[in-house]
């Protein structure tokens, strides 16, 4: 009985693996849905490229490549090869290989046929910049600045240049990602993205202080940035973001007030101590650094510095 059930067993198991094994020879794509490429015809440029969306599908990138050449290099002014550099960026993009991706778009754009795919080719080369972003800003740049040479004011311009800003940010070159997002303010004024820009321009002074170890002027500008981007976006996304910003920042003012009273002291000034001491009381007083300057200027009376 034992050996009857086993036979029985190995059976079953022989014809799962086989009906799993035929199974994994077929392909499913929207192009094609569900086929076997073993079994494919490839006569014609069309049963090839039917053929290379295969190749893509079980991740076969190089054998890809290979036969969508052939078809683009046969069809270099028919639809089906605009079709197959279309699928040649998509492969490089696939393996990581972004500029090729990007080159490979810019060429169908060069093509008189290429017009008519305008809108879809910007789409493909943005996410190819989105992509870049990780570890290439500067090549992202290049592509997100084509795309707004090609449409300046088309559906997806402001997106790019809001992504020149963020990569430049991403650089540490505030400056510049300052400039990008100013851009963003005054070419693309009705764009959803302005608060965004709107905030990003103070943070970007912000970051600058930190890399310039506390330049003052820069973190007063950075301030009224906040206020300004929460005063025109009461109901913003990112007003409980700015208002902590904000209150870190005055936190810093009233040290950096506090720190000039004792400098004053230091310089046996007491008077002019006690007037910096008595602005951070007035500005920041809810601050640690309020109690602070109260306790000097307590110490000052009681020793009759000041009146």
């Amino acid at each position: 009985m034992k050996k009857l059930l086993l036979v029985y067993a190995i059976c079953i198991a022989f014809v799962f693996l086989c009906g799993k094994t035929s199974y994994a020879k077929l392909v499913w794509s929207k192009e094609t849905g569900w086929i076997d490429p073993d079994a494919m015809p490839k006569d014609t440029h069309s049963q090839m490229f039917n053929y290379a969306i295969t190749l893509i599908v079980n991740k076969e990138y190089v054998s890809a490549i290979g036969v969508l050449n052939s078809i683009i290099k046969d069809n270099p002014e028919s639809e089906i090869g605009d079709e197959a550099q279309m699928k040649m960026a998509r492969v490089y993009y696939l393996l990581g290989d972004y500029k090729a991706a990007f080159n490979e778009y810019e060429r169908l754009l060069e093509k008189g046929s290429g017009s008519r795919k305008m809108k879809e080719i910007l789409e493909k080369e943005f996410q190819v910049g989105i992509a870049q972003m990780k570890r290439d800003e500067k090549g992202a740049i290049k592509v997100f600045e084509r795309i707004i040479e090609l449409n300046p004011l088309g559906f997806i311009a402001a997106d790019a240049q809001v992504k020149i800003a963020d990569c430049y940010y991403q650089l540490n070159q505030f400056e510049n990602a300052q400039n990008a997002y100013r851009q963003v303010l005054e070419s693309y004024h009705t764009s959803e993205w302005v608060p965004y820009a709107q905030y990003r321009i103070p943070y970007c002074k912000l970051s600058n202080i930190r890399i310039q170890e506390r330049n003052y002027e820069l973190l007063d500008q950075s301030r009224e940035g906040f206020e300004e981007y929460v005063a025109n976006n009461p109901q913003g996304k990112l007003v409980a973001s700015a208002q902590k910003i904000i209150e870190e920042i005055d936190i810093t003012r009233a040290e950096r007030d506090f720190k000039a009273g004792e400098f004053y002291l230091r310089q046996k000034r007491p008077d002019s101590g006690a007037i910096y001491f008595e602005s951070v009381i007035k500005e920041f007083p809810d601050s640690e650094w309020a109690d602070l300057a109260r306790e000097k200027l307590e110490w000052l009376r009681s020793i009759d510095a000041i009146k």
